[in-house]
């Protein structure tokens, strides 16, 4: 069945069941209303009974005649004068009257004051008080009864709640269903859909989801369809990359055997020709390896050897042969205090990436200026901050560092001795490890490093 279908049902469904219980709830209200209204009617309309009576017929007759009208109305009755003196209780014949009871003064009050009836509906009591106009002068025609359970039960304000949850927990219920029908596959949707966008190609929409014979299934497939051709695109631009890297390799090394034997020949009539030549072949043979590198990364080609390594003496081993690099351009390598930190990790691909990493802050520090490096230790977590003193990087372009053959600015481009593969290389290092590493831009100027790594015990 279609999303369409779907939707317009429930809502068909929900609109239908609304419309029933509110004229449900309507029709009992009614009938509650008519039989208080009824009620009321019945002990009103004995007043102009009770006056009559009382005047023509005398107390003895009118107490015996409304006394009986009373007791089929399960009702209490009694007439007053205009200033609300009782002219004689409904009883036994020959008893004297007796006080108004507190319960009726309020409502014997209102009337005198009022020239309509005025009633006090406080379930179970329905009471009413009438002033009316006799031959020999004003009365006050006071009347109450109290609903029997019965009634209570069918007009109760407790059944009315009662009546009034069930129709909301049934609209609830339809409402649940409907919401939970769209927001449940959208949700899948969405968490798909962010994977696939953190490079994550290997997701795909749930079956439950991806199944379904609606808008939202096809909508599923479509997305599932678009990872699978991302995933194949991107495979293929890996394959390409690295089949043209292993192909350049050959006549590279040819190059460089043409190379040695032009040297031969020519001896010092082309050397500085020649020796621009190496330069460029070396430096075209790097490239081609960072390549290969980061093909063997993205192809999870690349495992960890652990070893027990002391990152504070490779720090330090690091910095040392960093510090002939730098002290030629004049340029300088400060370190902190750097605590003892002991743990397991491959050697070789870390240290590769604290390199690739400080070999750039080299590059973009200003001359006279220097790059510093701390390390601290807390928590089975050592952080190694690397910063220069350059240009730093715009805001919007510091996630994109870590990108292959990604240039930030011209500000840091003024240097061609990179790739824009350091870098790249270096988080995948760090992942390898379990770790993380950003850049941001420090708030003393130029850009810092930040490098995480969980310290795995032996």
């Amino acid at each position: 069945m279609r999303l369409f279908t779907k939707v317009f049902l429930l809502l068909l469904c929900t609109l239908l069941v609304t419309a029933a219980l509110s004229q449900w709830l309507g029709e009992k209200w009614r009938t509650e209303n008519k039989l208080i209204e009824a009620r009321l009617a019945q002990m009103s309309d004995l007043a102009e009974t009770a006056v009559r009576l009382y005047e023509d017929m005398g107390a003895r007759h009118y107490q015996q005649s409304i006394h009986q009208e009373l007791r089929q109305l399960h009702a209490f009755g009694m007439l007053t004068d205009r200033e609300g003196r009782p002219v004689h209780r409904i009883g036994r014949p020959g008893e004297p009257p007796r006080p108004v009871p507190e319960f009726m003064h309020p409502l014997i009050e209102q009337a005198r004051h009022q020239q309509q009836p005025v009633t006090m509906i406080e379930p179970p009591r329905l009471s009413i008080a009438i002033q009316i106009q006799g031959d020999r002068g004003e009365y006050i025609w006071a009347a109450t009864t109290l609903l029997s359970p019965e009634e209570m039960r069918q007009s109760g304000s407790s059944m009315r709640l009662l009546q009034l949850f069930t129709a909301l927990l049934t609209i609830a219920a339809v409402s649940a269903l409907l919401t939970r029908m769209l927001t449940r596959p959208i949700r899948s949707l969405q968490a798909t859909s962010e994977r696939l966008g953190h490079g994550e190609l290997s997701a795909r929409v749930e079956a439950a989801v991806s199944e379904r014979n609606d808008e939202l299934g096809d909508l599923a497939q479509t997305i599932d369809q678009m990872a699978d051709r991302l995933d194949q695109l991107i495979n293929s631009h890996k394959q390409l990359l690295r089949d043209i890297s292993h192909e350049l390799r050959s006549p590279l090394a040819r190059l460089q055997v043409a190379l040695e034997l032009a040297r031969n020949t020519a001896g010092e009539q082309a050397e500085t020709e020649l020796d621009r030549i190496g330069l460029e072949a070396d430096r075209l043979n790097d490239l081609i390896g960072e390549v290969l590198t980061l093909a063997r990364f993205d192809q999870g080609g690349v495992h960890a050897a652990l070893a027990r390594i002391d990152l504070a003496q490779m720090i330090r081993d690091i910095s040392c042969d960093a510090t002939f690099e730098a002290e030629a351009t004049g340029r300088r390598i400060e370190t902190g205090e750097l605590p003892e930190c002991h743990f397991m990790a491959d050697r070789i691909w870390l240290k590769r990436a604290l390199e690739n990493v400080i070999r750039n802050a080299i590059r973009h520090t200003p001359v006279d200026s220097s790059v510093e490096i701390s390390l601290n230790v807390e928590s089975a977590v050592a952080s190694i901050h690397i910063r220069d003193h350059g240009h730093g990087v715009e805001e919007e372009k510091l996630a994109h560092l870590f990108e292959p053959f990604f240039r930030a600015s011209a500000a840091r481009e003024h240097d061609n001795s990179g790739y824009g593969l350091g870098l790249a290389i270096a988080r995948r290092a760090i992942e390898l490890h379990a770790g993380t590493i950003t850049a941001g831009n420090h708030a003393d100027g130029g850009l810092q490093v930040d490098i995480t790594l969980p310290l795995v015990s032996a």
